[in-house]
């Protein structure tokens, strides 16, 4: 039984460099540590000096290419039964590779797909960065997915990164119709549909460096919403999840509701997403209530819907942005 570590990165080394170092130390040691390299710099030398203490092969390509292309290159790279992907801001409990493991070998939960919720860690100690973690651990903003409930055990629609049989992530591989993609979700769907497992566990511990700025956060926000509109482009399924359906036909029969009264209540939405986030923040803090967390959710949330709205408009677009590489 053994795995590799496969993974992408942009221009982040110094986050890649952080992870790398949490990686190497597993209390199982991976087998290989696969790297598409798609920034500027070739960085193959450093890494070497990072691993030469470790019985692990490292697996280095310096190319750009978009985030999902790597990723299948990388997949089929991997000589390991299990692939175990990585990304430049995750970072790994020292377990995490033995607990991902001994689920996967599992066969009374027999998933081929494993993985566990990320923690969000601030990159700096500014407010701004504490902010912006605080923001991405509020399971409330993203209307309470499993995959983002840190207690959670149980089957899943989605994960993060994720923990594969090697043989069949190879066979389905990451879907290459458009490059930028919400990846995570479309991958298990990818699973789903085949006929496999995919499992969570709070046993399985990672954590993720948020990013440190709102601009920062808004973007990424914005960016979640273009992956979603794109992968219900490509799926062809409006609705992912019962959640996703819920929540859609919640807000269209708030608005409907609106309109019967006046359109310039419709004005009033932002104050419907504030009291539902400031609602949230009241129930699910469990340590001290963060009060303008609420508000920066609905900022959030907005951005969210203007990156969903923009990636349905750029269907009349000639040209489509072909990169999936977060900044």
């Amino acid at each position: 039984m053994n795995y590799s570590f496969f993974g992408t990165c942009a221009n982040d080394y110094e986050q890649l460099f952080c992870c790398l170092e949490t990686m190497l130390e597993q209390s199982v040691i991976p087998k290989q540590i696969i790297l598409i390299n798609s920034g500027e710099n070739d960085i193959k030398e450093d890494i070497q000096k990072k691993i030469s203490y470790k019985n692990v092969k490292l697996v280095y390509v310096f190319k750009k290419l978009s985030r999902v292309k790597a990723l299948n290159i990388a997949v089929e790279l991997s000589d390991a039964e299990y692939s175990f992907r990585f990304d430049s801001r995750a970072r790994f409990s020292k377990k995490y590779a033995e607990t991902a493991l001994g689920l996967l070998e599992d066969k009374k939960i027999g998933a081929s797909v494993v993985g566990g919720v990320p923690k969000s860690l601030a990159e700096k100690s500014s407010f701004e960065a504490i902010v912006c973690s605080e923001i991405m651990d509020r399971s409330y903003i993203f209307f309470y997915p499993k995959h983002r409930d840190l207690n959670y055990s149980g089957y899943a629609s989605s994960i993060y990164l994720g923990c594969f049989n090697s043989k069949i992530i190879k066979e389905i591989k990451f879907n290459e119709k458009k490059s930028l993609l919400s990846e995570d979700s479309l991958i298990i769907k990818d699973f789903l549909e085949k006929g496999y497992k995919a499992y969570l566990s709070s046993k399985i511990k990672i954590s993720y460096v948020s990013r440190s700025s709102i601009i920062r956060i808004l973007r990424l926000f914005n960016t979640y919403g273009f992956c979603r509109a794109n992968t219900i482009l490509i799926t062809k399924k409006i609705f992912i999840s019962i959640r996703h359906l819920i929540v859609c036909i919640s807000f269209l029969a708030f608005l409907f509701f609106l309109a019967q009264f006046s359109l310039i209540l419709l004005l009033s939405f932002p104050l419907f997403l504030f009291s539902i986030n400031l609602l949230g923040e009241i129930i699910n803090a469990k340590r001290s209530l963060k009060i303008y967390l609420p508000f920066y959710a609905t900022l959030c949330q907005f951005s969210w819907i203007m990156g969903f709205l923009w990636s349905l408009i750029s269907i009349f677009k000639k040209k489509k942005t072909q990169s999936n590489f977060i900044s």
